[in-house]
């Protein structure tokens, strides 16, 4: 069965939100770079379940937008034509000013794109917020842009995610153990241990 614009936002506001914070919460999404590989293969997944020939749906990460100029950090192609659109962000905390400007991103997109795509999404995962970030009316992209915050305070208590906090930044920035430096002619040729 091919999937529609309405089944594709009730996945996206469901089952995938939930995955991403699981990744999020275990671990698995350091960075942005990592949130949105994860977004991308669950997206992927989404589809290869709706679509296994891959003939109507094609997911992209990182496209280039040559004609904007643009590079959407993940794009769902309908019959070779652009039709959901995402930005994501991995922060501590995200601010107004961040997704202002990703709001701004995905409105540009959706009108100087055609066909309009139909979706724009702004997918970020952090420690601390609860509940969107941008507040008020949308405008002409009300029925287009969609804010997906997905953040531990909003599931945990402080004290949890300073716990969470310290394995993240161990991973994130992994320093290996200090080993006593063996100083002679073979290893100073080779930066590698023996």
């Amino acid at each position: 069965m091919l999937s529609g614009i309405k089944e594709f936002h009730a996945f996206i506001q469901g089952p995938f939100t939930k995955e991403i914070r699981e990744s999020y919460e275990g671990l698995q999404i350091l960075s942005e770079g990592d949130l949105q590989a994860q977004a991308w293969f669950l997206i992927r997944q989404f589809f290869q379940e709706h679509d296994p020939t891959r003939k109507k749906f094609k997911v992209l990460n990182k496209p280039y937008f040559k004609d904007l100029g643009i590079h959407p950090d993940i794009a769902v192609f309908k019959r070779a034509k652009p039709w959901v659109l995402f930005e994501v962000k991995e922060r501590k905390r995200m601010t107004e000013k961040a997704a202002q400007k990703e709001w701004l991103r995905l409105l540009y997109s959706k009108k100087h794109l055609h066909p309009h795509p139909k979706r724009g999404y702004l997918v970020y995962v952090a420690r601390y917020g609860c509940g969107r970030i941008l507040r008020g009316r949308k405008g002409a992209g009300a029925r287009y842009f969609f804010e997906l915050p997905i953040t531990l305070e909003q599931f945990w208590k402080n004290e949890r995610i300073v716990e969470w906090e310290k394995r993240f930044k161990k991973w994130s920035k992994y320093i290996a153990p200090k080993r006593r430096a063996r100083f002679n002619r073979s290893s100073a040729a080779s930066p590698w241990p023996e």
